[in-house]
């Protein structure tokens, strides 16, 4: 495996991680899936997306260290594709949050960091920017 490949599998293993481990962690909770103000149906949704988050990022993880073609350049665009499409759903519902009433934050949610910015938009920007590197580094790589 080239230097570049090696560098790519490491960036977006750091997204595939915190995907698979920290949304659940942060989201188990009565601000967000135990709710006792939202629906059943609402709750049910969002462990939907809590869960397939959390797979779909472990299915990343296992393409990039231990399926077939692990560490191979193949795998590190799907990988790519993959974690990208879970972050990329997030800033689709940021953007269009106020067509449906979403907020970023509710009350004794994740607190507002760097002196009032979003903790979703910080970390999932800078998520984001290690799976473009990811991206960029696979892609220039040679077959």
């Amino acid at each position: 495996m080239t230097k570049s490949l090696t560098q790519a599998r490491l960036l977006v293993t750091i997204p595939a991680l915190f995907l698979a481990i920290v949304p659940p962690l942060v989201d188990l909770n009565s601000t967000h899936l135990l709710n006792p103000a939202w629906t059943g149906h609402a709750r049910l949704h969002t462990a939907w997306l809590i869960s397939s988050n959390s797979l779909i990022s472990l299915l990343s993880l296992w393409i990039l260290w231990r399926g077939a073609w692990a560490g191979t350049r193949e795998a590190i665009l799907m990988a790519t594709a993959l974690v990208g499409s879970i972050l990329a759903g997030f800033f689709v519902a940021a953007a269009t949050h106020p067509l449906y009433g979403g907020a970023f934050t509710d009350g004794g949610g994740v607190p507002p960091v760097f002196g009032g910015l979003d903790a979703n938009i910080v970390s999932f920007s800078g998520l984001s920017l290690m799976v473009l590197g990811a991206l960029f580094l696979a892609r220039k790589s040679s077959r």
